[in-house]
């Protein structure tokens, strides 16, 4: 445990297989003293966690291909040899293997090489049922009033809540300033990324599907057609 500033952190690492081992030694988990613990390795940090010491995963979803398209335009900004290349001629070339294929699928069912099923489409669907509170980036306030709901982070009183509320507004603000890359849909790259994610396209709806009913069961309401 480390301080700086008055703020309080864990020094682990929990970007890599060294790191998530070290923290399952430690017992991290049973020590308490980490609220939230932020790892890409799903599968990882969950060897950390027992019957005992139990974990809820939390994870804010993109449309695969708006997130598709957005990796795009990344890599072709920041890579000399992609400059100018089409969205079509990325997809059918490869994009040097950076094309997206199914990455939450693949990554949710521990699929990470070769062709996937419609069994690790169900193993995929059934950890972020099992395991998450799921949020849906089309409706970002939606999605942190259930997250902050669940956890008990903020309830709308208090300077925690309200120093909160705050932060999470000029997030919002940030974001709603900043266009999104598009694609025409219906585009040939547009129908390229499709089949190249199609089990993440099954995923989402899936995952659509679970905000819904999470939002239900924690009886939040809907204002404008968000949440509220």
């Amino acid at each position: 445990m480390e301080e700086r500033d008055e703020r309080r952190f864990v020094n682990v690492d929990m970007t890599n297989p060294e790191g998530l081992k070290r923290a399952e030694g430690l017992d991290l988990a049973g020590s308490g003293v980490a609220d939230v613990v932020i790892s890409p390795d799903v599968h990882g940090v969950l060897n950390i966690y027992n019957a005992v010491n139990r974990a809820r995963m939390f994870a804010l979803l993109r449309h695969p291909i708006e997130r598709a398209i957005s990796k795009y335009h990344a890599d072709v900004a920041s890579d000399r040899d992609l400059a100018g290349i089409s969205l079509t001629r990325y997809v059918r070339e490869g994009g040097a293997g950076r094309v997206e294929n199914n990455y939450l699928t693949r990554h949710l069912s521990g699929r990470y090489g070769g062709k996937l099923s419609l069994q690790h489409l169900d193993l995929a669907r059934e950890l972020l049922r099992r395991k998450f509170v799921v949020g849906i980036a089309d409706d970002l306030p939606g999605s942190a009033r259930l997250f902050g709901t669940y956890f008990g982070w903020w309830d709308g009183t208090g300077d925690a809540s309200i120093v909160a509320g705050e932060c999470v507004g000029n997030i919002f603000d940030a974001l709603s300033d900043r266009a999104p890359p598009t694609v025409e849909e219906g585009s040939e790259g547009w129908k390229l990324l499709m089949a190249q994610n199609w089990f993440d396209l099954k995923l989402y709806e899936y995952a659509k599907h679970l905000f819904k009913s999470q939002v239900e069961q924690l009886k939040l309401g809907k204002k404008n057609g968000e949440v509220w």
